[in-house]
């Protein structure tokens, strides 16, 4: 996948890699600097974006002593992937050693070489899991075969987790699994609520019991204490809640919030507080707590019931009962997390294929995707616009398929061996700018450049690839046409220089010898030469000029008549044709009176040169309906073929007439279509094979 979005010349994978759930880096080079980390890494690390750049033993210096580093050097040494399980990991996170577990990978990512270029660490912190299992395991042993469902789906959520990795192909399968489970724990909760209910029932009728009060929580299956007066002093504790808050017999006599100051201010004390105030039970179910257990302050979640203790009718303190519920809690959380994960990570993966069908759907290239046959299976909008077929019958065919002829440049049938695509499914190497003709069935040849890359699968057995092709039918022309110019060009100021070179060498050799009616002949025929050298020259220049916007203009007002007698004054002595003027001659127009005859002296040069049995050439002045003055120039010579019409602008185009060829460096009508357009007109051509030509141009009134 990663050759297919180097040949669409995007990089969506960092993007995906930055929004995974799961942490991932990357490095590159022996030294195995940090090129990558998403915020999920650097959470795990404790460091920010400045370890970008390092490498990972500079990065990272309390992991000397662990085996990270080597194992890292090993995989890129050896170009074979490593994965850890619940393996132990000492990080320093704001000045803190940390010990957590971790689930990751070092897998190796190769380039067109088979070299390795770089390697991805994909990790997941299984830390919360391995407590929580082992929590599971110290319950199972006290709780007996009731609670060992829990421990099944523990290790059920570590299976799911894993195979969350690989995909989300079992998604509305752990739906349904993971609602099976939350009725179980639904059910476990309820069980705790009855237990409660039980001993609340039990506090209730304490007073019209012989029990003794102190025997009674003493042998209470629950967490349970008696908190006298306003300062909550612990009278009565009973071992299950000297264990949960991690305490001894010491605290009897010593008020709660002394033992336990973490819990003032939060809402299990506030309700504490409100009992014994109003003298009205509270209770509630998976409510955080934070207790400092082990040195460490940390969450726990508790199902407990404050009952009010009252003597001779006067309310002296609170009886607190609880049950702990962190395992469940944290089990149905780990759940939830699951289904929000799988649900992101599908959102994310819907949103990433809708970018990609965008891109491929808008993008000005041809994109194909070929199986392991050559079978296409994908064909973009664009791709069938170039080969000119709907995507149903383009996956009907291979990409060698006979029936597009495919040519080499030099027109003659390209092999199917040195195919572009061939070449990627024989080698399994990448090839770029690969340009071929492509001739489709009763069509014109196309010429497109190819850029194919090839698609492996998990095991790198390739699978198929992706070509992505343009048409550069255009480009090929515009190449062809300058080799045909630089040829021509060549020729043609060749020949006016050479016959000048000869007539001054006859002039310099035998001037004195020569009468004067030979010499006036030289003269005559080098300025001739140099008269032709010096229009194709201005040619050269105007076309210069025209690329680069520097065509100036110098407007100013001239009737139509004008133009003609100034243009057209002596093509009266090149040829018999009957030149003849009609129309709106004496309407006037603000313009470039010189760039606007060359244009007329284009036209009529053409009609004299490419229609010469014709008897007249006819030129119309004519105004039109849009407030512009149309000029043609109309022969009745043999016409232009409908196909060479659209390309008879078009710089560097020549033609020739039932085989004549004339001279000329194709650059007239190019440079005459340009002049009109500078003034704000339309050039055009109409003509017919056998009805004559007719070359036209406005200009606005």
């Amino acid at each position: 996948m990663t050759h297919f979005f180097y040949a669409l010349g995007i990089d969506p994978l960092l993007e995906l890699l930055q929004q995974s759930g799961d942490a991932m880096a990357i490095y590159t080079g022996p030294e195995l600097s940090i090129q990558f980390a998403n915020d999920t890494m650097l959470t795990f690390w404790g460091k920010d974006q400045s370890v970008i750049g390092k490498r990972f033993e500079d990065a990272l210096p309390e992991m000397e002593g662990q085996p990270f580093t080597e194992i890292l050097k090993q995989v890129w040494e050896s170009n074979e992937a490593y994965t850890g399980k619940e393996m132990p990991a000492t990080l320093e996170i704001q000045g803190q050693r940390v010990t957590s577990y971790f689930d990751f990978t070092f897998k190796p990512v190769v380039n067109n070489e088979g070299a390795v270029y770089c390697i991805l660490h994909t990790a997941k912190d299984v830390g919360e899991i391995i407590r929580t299992r082992e929590e599971y395991t110290i319950n199972n042993e006290k709780l007996g075969d009731s609670n060992r469902i829990f421990h099944d789906q523990n290790q059920q959520i570590r299976k799911e987790n894993s195979e969350l990795l690989s995909g989300n192909q079992k998604f509305q399968a752990d739906i349904t699994h993971l609602g099976y489970l939350n009725k179980n724990l639904t059910s476990r909760n309820q069980e705790l609520k009855d237990l409660n209910d039980t001993i609340t029932e039990l506090n209730n009728k304490l007073s019209e019991s012989d029990i003794s009060f102190s025997n009674l929580i003493d042998q209470a299956p629950v967490a349970i204490m008696l908190l006298k007066g306003d300062r909550f002093v612990i009278t009565m504790i009973n071992d299950a809640m000297l264990k949960l808050i991690e305490k001894d017999h010491s605290v009897i006599g010593k008020p709660l919030f002394e033992v336990l100051p973490e819990l003032e201010g939060q809402p299990a004390a506030k309700m504490l507080i409100e009992t014994f105030k109003s003298g009205k039970p509270n209770s509630d179910h998976s409510n955080p707590v934070l207790l400092n257990r082990s040195g460490q302050l940390e969450h726990g979640y508790f199902t407990f019931n404050y009952t009010p203790f009252t003597e001779n009718g006067k309310i002296t303190g609170v009886i607190d009962m609880a049950v702990e519920v962190t395992p469940q809690v944290m089990a149905i959380r780990e759940r939830e997390e699951i289904i929000i994960e799988k649900s992101v990570l599908e959102e994310t993966l819907l949103k990433s294929e809708q970018r990609l069908q965008g891109i491929l759907e808008t993008m000005a290239e041809g994109v194909g995707v070929i199986d392991a046959k050559g079978q296409l299976v994908y064909a973009n909008p664009m791709a069938q616009h170039i080969l000119g077929l709907s995507e149903s019958k383009i996956k009907e065919r291979t990409y060698d398929d006979p029936q597009w002829q495919n040519l080499r440049l030099d027109g003659t049938p390209l092999p199917s061996e040195e195919h572009p695509m061939t070449i990627m499914m024989s080698t399994g190497k990448p090839v770029y700018d690969h340009e071929i003709g492509v001739q489709a069935p009763e069509g014109e040849i196309r010429y497109i450049s190819i850029n194919a890359a090839p698609l492996f699968d998990a095991e790198g057995n390739l699978t198929g690839g992706i070509g992505t092709f343009m048409d550069v039918t255009a480009r090929r022309m515009i190449t062809r046409g300058k080799e045909d110019f630089i040829s021509i060009a060549s020729h043609e100021l060749k020949t006016p220089v050479t016959a000048l070179k000869a007539s001054l060498q006859l002039l310099q050799r035998s001037h004195d010898r020569l009468p004067p009616e030979s010499r006036d002949k030289l003269l005559n025929q080098s300025i001739t030469s140099l008269d032709k050298l010096s229009g194709l020259i201005n040619s050269l220049l105007d076309t210069s000029r025209i690329e680069q916007g520097q065509l100036k203009l110098e407007k100013r007002p001239f009737t139509i008549s004008e133009l003609f007698d100034d243009c057209c004054s002596n093509f009266s002595q090149i040829t018999d044709q009957e030149i003849i003027f009609k129309g709106d001659i004496d309407q006037p127009v603000v313009a470039d009176n010189q760039q606007i005859g060359q244009v007329m002296i284009n036209f009529i040069s053409n009609a004299i040169k490419y229609a010469p049995e014709s008897k007249q050439i006819i030129i119309t002045a004519q105004k039109t309906d849009d407030h512009e003055i149309k000029i043609s120039v109309k022969d009745q010579g043999p016409g232009i073929p409908k196909e060479k019409l659209e390309h008879l602008f078009k710089r560097y185009y020549r033609t020739n007439y039932h085989g004549q060829k004339f001279t000329g460096l194709g650059l007239g009508l190019f440079i005459s279509g340009d002049i009109i357009k500078e003034h704000g007109g339309k050039v055009g051509v109409e003509s017919e094979e056998g009805q004559g030509s007719e070359f036209w141009f406005t200009l606005p009134v």
